[in-house]
């Protein structure tokens, strides 16, 4: 199968901000962070001029996360933050932990036959398949506003044959709009610094400066945070299936699952800082080990029979609650890779194929209908895809 090349920096492996990281970061690979050239995609210190207009250029136009940021999000009825609730026509592909690495996002979308490259770029051809991509595409890896600027990107072609491409919001997106970068990665804080529109030199000289303008973007209330809230903390399809980042527990549906969604919207968004004060972050959403983006209760792959039994009554219990048939969670790496308890009604996706985690090969979750209109699950592998 054709492998995308995408140039970013390479990690920089045991080198904190307070050692001056930047400095350690050639300038050739500075001036190829974020380029995708055989995508024909361009994501440059040229191209990122301020904060408010991160560009991403194709053969054909070129669409800013300020102009992008309301396309293709689905009417909305009285929320404040993106419907829990979507239909869907197609086929359903779930995509776990992106964690900077952009050419593993890439070789996920060619294993579900979602992406084709030619002489116009990189353009979508998955027809009007909806993909849920599970949280964190922030942390641990370097090309996180440009992985971001692409699926935004995608969505919008999607969404012109009856498509549609998500990013549910993980608890690494909320660490960084609280202000916790201690998992930025060297690269990333360039990206960072040179959308919020610092000089090479300020980036190569001054850590604070290099803070402060991530800061900028990931605050509530700034670009990024903004983009953040477009993306749904939980989200259900077709009701028969649940998709969230750590997992949906039984208290969390008795709070709202719409009501999450608004409340880590409203706080993203910096709505509740009118006064001067600081907004507080939703704790069902992300206050604690139990909360939707980080309780990990459903995504142990070895573990007691007691806690497999506590499990499945929680799922049970979660899954009665909605009327769903399944639900889907990253966060937790899966050291055997893609898998599923519970006769199929719990899958996890997180495999670990970031740079940054596991490095492990790419794996897509496929949902579709048989014959009779059953739910059915597929794995799909660079070895195993109908789409090569």
């Amino acid at each position: 199968m054709h492998r995308f090349q995408v140039n970013t920096i390479a990690s920089v492996k045991n080198q904190t901000i307070e050692r001056g990281f930047v400095g350690k970061v050639s300038r050739r690979k500075r001036e190829k962070l974020g380029f995708c050239h055989t995508a024909n995609w361009i994501l440059s210190t040229r191209a990122i001029e301020h904060v408010h207009h991160v560009s991403v250029a194709t053969a054909t136009e070129e669409t800013t996360i300020s102009d992008i940021s309301m396309k293709g999000v689905n009417p909305q009825q009285n929320t404040y933050g993106p419907n829990a609730h979507i239909t869907a026509t197609g086929r359903i592909v779930a995509i776990g932990d992106i964690h900077g690495d952009i050419q593993k996002l890439l070789d996920c979308l060619v294993i579900a036959g979602l992406v084709l490259q030619d002489e116009d770029g990189l353009r979508w051809i998955g027809g009007d398949a909806t993909v849920v991509q599970l949280g964190d595409v922030l942390d641990r890896g370097d090309a996180e506003i440009s992985t971001v600027l692409l699926l935004r990107e995608l969505d919008k072609q999607a969404r012109h044959h009856g498509g549609a491409v998500y990013m549910l919001n993980g608890n690494h997106e909320s660490l960084n709009v609280a202000g916790d970068f201690r998992y930025v990665t060297p690269g990333a804080f360039w990206e960072s610094a040179m959308a919020a529109g610092l000089s090479e030199e300020e980036a190569r000289t001054s850590n604070e400066a290099i803070l402060q303008a991530r800061w900028s973007l990931y605050r509530p209330g700034g670009v990024m945070a903004k983009e953040f809230s477009r993306n749904p903390t939980v989200l259900i399809i077709n009701n028969e299936i649940v998709f969230a980042h750590g997992g949906l527990l039984p208290h969390h549906v008795s709070y709202g699952v719409q009501r999450i969604n608004d409340e880590v919207a409203r706080w993203m968004k910096g709505a509740d800082c009118s006064d001067g004060s600081s907004p507080s972050p939703p704790f069902t959403a992300m206050g604690d080990s139990n909360s939707v983006m980080w309780n990990r209760t459903f995504g142990k792959e070895r573990c007691s029979p007691y806690d497999r039994m506590h499990m499945k009554m929680q799922l049970d219990a979660t899954l009665d609650q909605l009327g769903a048939k399944a639900m889907v969670v990253g966060h937790t790496p899966q050291m055997s890779g893609l898998n599923a308890e519970c006769n199929g009604r719990i899958w996890r996706v997180d495999v670990g194929m970031s740079s940054g985690v596991l490095n492990a090969d790419a794996q897509v979750l496929e949902f579709s209908k048989d014959d009779k209109g059953n739910l059915q699950a597929s794995l799909l592998t660079r070895q195993y895809t109908p789409y090569a």
